[in-house]
């Protein structure tokens, strides 16, 4: 159980990186009464790039009196257990995970601490709930991966269809279809880097074990064989009459989706697959070859060097211009089980998606951890549907996301 009397509420973890200093920044300016009840701290490998850090947020937020800054290379298992033991939540943007998360997982599990990324190596998370899913539930801890672009908007998009008919025809959800119609982000160091790791020589197999089934992270009494595998080509959607395509992080977004099913029951008869819009066939086709030879460049031990050096390392970010141009428009819809209403739910963010409302996205996560976790009630592997307070969602609503559903015309 994660004891109340721990020193502070939250620590991040990462908190040099690019992505990692936006959301301390974004923790920084929260006002003075926030600062006073709320103690948080900054943690990472290099002690150097921390006192820069903190030496930033003090001369730049006024209202931050006391900043804690924790020193813990992911392989000193001492000094990451320091952080543990003294936090009540821990948000990590230190990936790629399967390299540097494990020990901070098995560390947050021991020490009774909750813990959220921003993963999408759903090979690693499954390895994780497989080590830690028991003794988490045990001990009251939760854990709360892929809290970032992949897989949160998706997951809340979803959530938001099977609430509206549940509420409005009180009915399961048959299905829903997600579907990215407009995206503005800048791909960032750490995503590169995570899908570098997917398909590394010592873990693509495992990846692949994963995507075989669709079902893969749900529970292994909660699956049902009713999802159908990733697409993988074009196809026409006679409800927004327009050509679909394959996205790239839709095998993580779906599998995250299809958890929260599970864990929160949408519907015996629930499925979802998600695409990416496209303005016509052939650029639906040209969308559907770009991904396959990303992801092959990504594994063919020949080009991957190349695409290495092409790709922002992880710790570089945005422009501040593309951090406020940024924005996505992802809309969900689905329908009854019973009498086939059809509703959807426009979910739009404006802020590069990517680095400034991802930032956003895990602090917040860490600060409802801290929080309501017990009022909550859930341990173990959540995703941020099932895991995550409805003071979560109003929260993001106030910080670039926007929400609206209703009857489909």
């Amino acid at each position: 159980m994660v004891e109340p009397h721990k020193q502070l509420d939250l620590v991040v973890y990462g908190a040099t990186g690019y992505t990692g200093k936006l959301a301390c920044e974004y923790l920084a300016s929260k006002d003075s009464q926030f600062q006073s009840s709320f103690k948080w701290a900054i943690a990472g490998r290099n002690q150097e790039k921390l006192k820069l850090l903190r030496s930033h947020i003090l001369d730049n937020f006024k209202h931050v009196q006391d900043l804690r800054m924790l020193v813990a290379d992911s392989n000193d298992i001492e000094a990451i257990d320091l952080v543990s033991k003294s936090s009540k939540a821990v948000i990590s943007f230190a990936g790629p995970y399967s390299k540097w998360g494990t020990n901070l997982v098995e560390s947050c599990v021991r020490n009774g601490s909750h813990y959220s990324d921003v993963t999408g190596e759903l090979f690693w998370v499954s390895e994780m709930m497989e080590k830690f899913e028991q003794e988490a539930q045990i001990k009251r801890v939760k854990l709360i991966p892929t809290c970032g672009l992949g897989s949160m908007p998706f997951d809340w998009g979803v959530k938001n269809v099977v609430q509206f008919i549940k509420q409005q025809f009180n009915e399961d959800t048959k299905y829903v279809r997600g579907v990215i119609m407009d995206l503005n982000s800048t791909l960032s160091g750490g995503t590169a880097a995570s899908h570098m790791q997917m398909v590394a020589p010592e873990n693509i197999a495992k990846t692949l074990q994963i995507l075989r089934d669709p079902q893969s992270m749900n529970p292994k009494d909660s699956r049902n064989n009713l999802d159908k595998p990733d697409p993988d080509n074009v196809v026409w959607d006679s409800s927004l009459r327009t050509y679909l395509a394959p996205f790239l992080t839709s095998p993580t977004n779906s599998r995250v989706v299809r958890r929260s099913n599970a864990l929160n029951n949408y519907g015996p008869e629930f499925t979802y697959d998600e695409f990416i819009k496209a303005n016509s066939w052939s650029g639906a086709k040209a969308m559907t070859w770009a991904q396959y030879l990303l992801r092959l460049s990504f594994a063919n031990r020949f080009t991957r060097s190349l695409v290495q050096r092409a790709l922002p390392d992880p710790g570089e970010g945005a422009s501040m211009d593309e951090l406020m141009k940024g924005h996505a428009f992802l809309k969900f819809y689905g329908e009854s089980a019973v009498s086939g209403q059809k509703v959807v739910c426009d979910l739009r963010i404006s802020g590069n998606p990517g680095y400034l409302i991802v930032a956003r996205m895990l602090a917040e996560a860490g600060i409802d951890m801290a929080k309501n976790s017990e009022d909550m009630n859930k341990f173990g592997f959540q995703t941020p549907c099932s895991g995550l307070s409805p003071e979560y969602f109003a929260a993001m609503l106030e910080n670039g996301i926007s929400v609206e559903t209703s009857l489909m015309e």
